[in-house]
């Protein structure tokens, strides 16, 4: 894949977005959400120079997308500080910085009711969102891993890998060779919703596909999945990081 990072007026304003080139594209395309902001993706052998009349092809949804999602000046960063909120395991928590005594240099954390409590070396309190970062990822390895072996004996089915990561457009996924992949935001949904992630994928381990036997299966493990797991639909901007 090969990225351009470009700017372009449009609507009067000026938007940042990237171009991407990729060997599996066949048609050119736009995609705006926060995480991204404003990507265009492109056919291999489509040259860069197509990209602006595109655009002005494209103007109105872009215009509206990019306020929709407040990104003209590129991905929506989110920034951390004492007294800001975050979802985990499905409660809304205060973030509590404090600084590290001088004698200790290597960051810790604890989850505490209704608060994440950060204690940071100085240089890392400038920027909280590594940290933060690392928490969630250090959760998730506990967290889904346990749910994987809780629910993995009710479908009948063993993973031969769990791999934990970022995903941008799914919480979770499963390979033909029996690997399944999560999204490490997907602890700061409630665990309800988290059982219900793993159960869908535990169970393409059985139907690798979305066919009414593959919906049997799951309904028979995980009754009320679907009611679950639209909190993730319902929260999702608040779940980037």
């Amino acid at each position: 894949m090969e990225k351009r990072r470009r700017f372009a007026l449009l609507g009067g304003r000026t938007l940042r977005y990237e171009v991407r080139k990729h060997r599996q594209a066949r048609s050119a395309t736009a995609r705006v959400n926060r995480r991204d902001g404003v990507v265009v993706t492109l056919p291999w052998r489509v040259p860069f120079r197509v990209v602006p009349s595109l655009l002005k092809e494209w103007e109105p949804f872009l215009v509206e997308q990019a306020e929709k999602y407040g990104v003209w000046n590129g991905p929506a960063v989110r920034e951390f500080s004492t007294g800001s909120e975050l979802w985990i395991l499905g409660e809304l928590r205060s973030l509590q910085i404090e600084a590290l005594p001088a004698q200790r240099k290597r960051y810790s954390a604890a989850l505490e009711p209704g608060a994440l409590r950060l204690a940071l070396a100085p240089e890392e309190i400038l920027d909280v969102r590594p940290a933060v970062e690392k928490f969630l990822r250090r959760l998730a390895r506990t967290e889904l891993v346990d749910r994987v072996k809780h629910w993995a004996p009710r479908v009948g089915r063993e993973p031969t890998k769990v791999m934990i990561g970022e995903r941008t457009s799914r919480w979770g996924s499963c390979s033909r060779r029996g690997t399944l992949s999560f999204c490490y935001r997907l602890v700061m949904a409630p665990p309800e919703t988290i059982d219900a992630v793993v159960a869908h994928e535990l169970c393409h381990l059985v139907h690798l596909n979305h066919s009414p036997r593959f919906y049997e299966l799951l309904d028979e493990v995980c009754p009320g999945h679907r009611q679950v797991m639209a909190w993730l639909d319902v929260h999702h901007d608040e779940l980037l990081i």
